[in-house]
């Protein structure tokens, strides 16, 4: 099997269980929250945009934009929320932005030379750098679509990106600490 068809099969399965996970588990949890407005306080899915994209590169791209195409129109109410294109659109534009100014700056993550992928402060820092640019474009979004002039709607954006996308490594380490002590028995 060629390497970029492998990768893209990891990406596109890994964000589908995480979307899957998020509708199933923290959609109903937030409650009565006006989620087209606020958007989610724990964006489980965000780390199915990072983590691959971080740490396969470029060609995880492609199958990360795919599966969140497929996700928001196929797998998704829209009762509860009608995402727009666009929104899509500028969620995974922040994954690529954000891995093309880590380009730039020679903070290469898959070099061992700055920054590491292995390293927890530096998946975090890429978490983050992303999710800021996620909230400000969905922010972006929702002012110029609703002309809902809101600084909260960023801000709850970037928050749930962060907390969903952290919560997913938290749960990732702790099964591979499992398995890693299972192995040593």
């Amino acid at each position: 099997m060629p390497k970029w068809l492998e990768i893209s099969l990891y990406t596109f399965s890994f964000y589908c269980v995480l979307f899957v996970s998020w509708i199933l588990l923290v959609v109903p949890l937030e409650g009565d929250t006006d989620i087209s407005k606020l958007g989610s306080i724990a964006y489980v899915p965000h780390a199915g945009r990072v983590l691959p994209v971080l740490f396969f590169g470029a060609p995880a791209i492609p199958a990360m934009v795919f599966a969140e195409f497929i996700c928001w129109n196929f797998l998704w109410d829209e009762s509860i929320w009608e995402r727009p294109e666009l929104g899509i659109v500028i969620s995974s534009l922040s994954v690529v932005f954000a891995w093309l100014l880590f380009k730039y700056l020679d903070l290469d993550l898959k070099s061992m030379r700055v920054l590491k992928n292995t390293d927890w402060k530096h998946v975090t820092l890429f978490i983050i750098v992303t999710a800021l640019f996620n909230g400000i474009g969905n922010g972006a979004l929702m002012l110029y679509s609703y002309q809902n002039y809101d600084p909260l709607i960023s801000i709850r954006f970037t928050v749930g990106d962060i907390v969903g996308a952290m919560s997913v490594l938290l749960v990732m380490m702790l099964i591979a600490a499992v398995l890693r002590t299972n192995d040593r028995s």
